[in-house]
């Protein structure tokens, strides 16, 4: 599969920024001012969004052992990573103005949109590539939805430790 090396890559960062959202989870648990309602929606993003590039960056490599041709492989890929991305951002958009509605609003302007842009058109691209569109580049459109995921959780792991930081420096 051509871009197999790239999608163990995209598995392996994934990994690591799971791996840093449970740091930071065991970090402010032991805060005394405790979680606030916007560090956990940051960490489901954070954890959504690795997790899913790290299920999705493998899923190409299985649904190559059943033989089926890689135009096949990464039609039925971009399908399912279609309906978790916009399942996530559907998900993640409505809890976020939900906690706007309760008090909470962004603390960064801007950001929760900038995320709900970039992962939604990942999911249009990925959608577009599951009906027949681009046959020639399914690859990577399907690689550039993972990547749209890795740089969600990646922007929110650093607008996090900027948040944190903060905080540390009040203190």
């Amino acid at each position: 599969m051509q871009a197999q090396e790239l999608l163990m890559a995209i598995a392996q960062i994934a990994v690591a920024l799971a791996g840093f959202s449970g740091l930071i989870a065991a970090i402010r648990t032991a805060a005394p001012e405790g979680w606030h309602p916007r560090d956990v929606w940051s960490l489901s993003w954070m954890l959504g969004a690795s997790i899913g590039a790290l299920l999705f960056a493998l899923l190409p490599a299985w649904l190559a052992l059943f033989g089926m041709d890689e135009a096949g492989v990464f039609r039925i890929a971009s399908a399912l990573v279609c309906a978790f991305t916009a399942t996530f951002v559907g998900v993640m958009a409505t809890s976020g103005r939900g906690l706007t509605r309760r008090g909470f609003p962004p603390r960064v302007k801007g950001f929760p949109a900038l995320l709900v842009i970039v992962l939604a058109i990942a999911a249009l691209a990925t959608g577009a590539t599951a009906l027949g569109a681009w046959p020639d580049a399914s690859a990577a459109v399907y690689v550039g939805a993972l990547l749209a995921l890795l740089f969600a959780s990646a922007l929110v792991l650093a607008i996090f430790l900027v948040l944190l930081a903060r905080t540390a420096r009040r203190d």
